[in-house]
């Protein structure tokens, strides 16, 4: 028994320290700072060399493989103090919000209300906007797949005030480049975690100005005002922060998805770091209605089904306000994908 613990033990360790090179090796190739060369010098020779103070045989081989374990310690050392370099971004990421408060007003710097011509480059705008938190009157989640799985699907909050306004907020990855982007980057500490807080007619008409347009789906937050309000509060604090201190997106622990659920007083406690479903933006609205933050009284199909948004939507330039435009899009959801404006 003795000898098979062994030879587990063995074997585990091996694969942990292959896994590890693994990650090294993408975590070199995505070091941003460093050369090119260093970068692609590092992603190659990682795994050969930890492998060979690993594994190869002879009298020196636990000397080697406390020269593999430095190695390691040493390079999670670095990592773990790296810190979010200044880069070109694109246009509509080319700066970043702000939120100060004063009493039940909060002032939005670098509030982005863009124009998104369809099939033609955004043109940024940048404002300062003030919210009255005392005049809140609900919340949605904003549901936007954009590919296959589960994993492909973009969760964003819009936030409602009786004037008629509309806070829309966004987790992104800051961009360098529209047309190229590396999700594998996510993992590694790579890109800029990027709050984007805006109009309805910006963040939503961008899904919909996408040639064809993404869909979209509304989900009611159920919990009171105060709950609403205290929610908003902690992502307003929390974009205050990025501001201050900039912090890497992760794919896994700082997402679209992940920073609304750990920012979430209804939701933070509530489910377990093992619930996959945390990490998966796409389990999100079957997780909400389980928890009774969104509507649970029918199924996750029937929801869906019947939040989604449906066809017609005008574009914002045919509205004299951003306020007539998000009536006007809620007028849309649950329309029948197959239903014209005259119906």
């Amino acid at each position: 028994m003795r000898r098979l613990l062994l030879a587990v033990t063995r074997i585990g360790a091996g694969v942990l320290v292959l896994l590890i090179a693994v990650f090294m090796a993408l975590a070199s190739y995505y070091w941003l700072g460093w050369p090119d060369w260093l970068r692609l010098t590092l992603a190659v020779a990682v795994m050969p060399v930890l492998a060979v103070l690993w594994f190869f045989p002879g009298e020196r081989r636990w000397t080697r493989r406390g020269a593999a374990l430095v190695l390691i310690a040493v390079f999670f050392a670095a990592y773990s103090q790296k810190e979010v370099l200044p880069r070109a971004f694109v246009p509509l990421h080319e700066r970043v919000s702000d939120a100060s408060f004063s009493g039940n007003i909060v002032e939005i710097d670098n509030f982005r209300d863009a124009i998104h011509p369809i099939g033609a480059p955004a043109q940024p705008r940048w404002t300062t906007r003030s919210f009255d938190l005392s005049e809140l009157a609900g919340a949605q989640l904003v549901y936007q797949p954009f590919g296959n799985s589960a994993a492909t699907v973009h969760v964003m909050m819009t936030f409602a005030f009786r004037n008629g306004d509309h806070l829309a907020v966004s987790f992104e990855a800051r961009r360098t480049s529209w047309d190229r982007f590396d999700a594998l980057a996510g993992f590694f500490r790579h890109d800029q975690l990027y709050p984007v807080l805006g109009t309805e007619r910006d963040l939503l008409w961008k899904r919909l100005a996408h040639v064809p347009p993404n869909e979209l789906y509304f989900f009611d937050i159920q919990g009171s005002n105060a709950e609403i309000r205290a929610y908003l509060t902690r992502l307003l604090e929390f974009v205050a922060e990025l501001h201050d201190r900039p912090q890497f997106y992760s794919t896994v622990s700082e997402s679209c998805f992940t920073t609304l659920i750990k920012l979430s007083p209804q939701v933070q406690n509530a489910v377990p770091w093992y619930d996959l479903r945390r990490w998966v933006p796409g389990a999100s609205v079957g997780l909400l209605q389980e928890l009774g933050v969104i509507e649970n009284d029918v199924t996750e199909e029937e929801l869906t089904r019947r939040q989604r948004l449906g066809p017609g939507v005008k574009p914002p330039w045919e509205f004299e306000s951003a306020n007539d435009w998000s009536r006007h899009l809620r007028s849309r959801i649950g329309v029948p994908q197959t239903a014209s404006m005259g119906q």
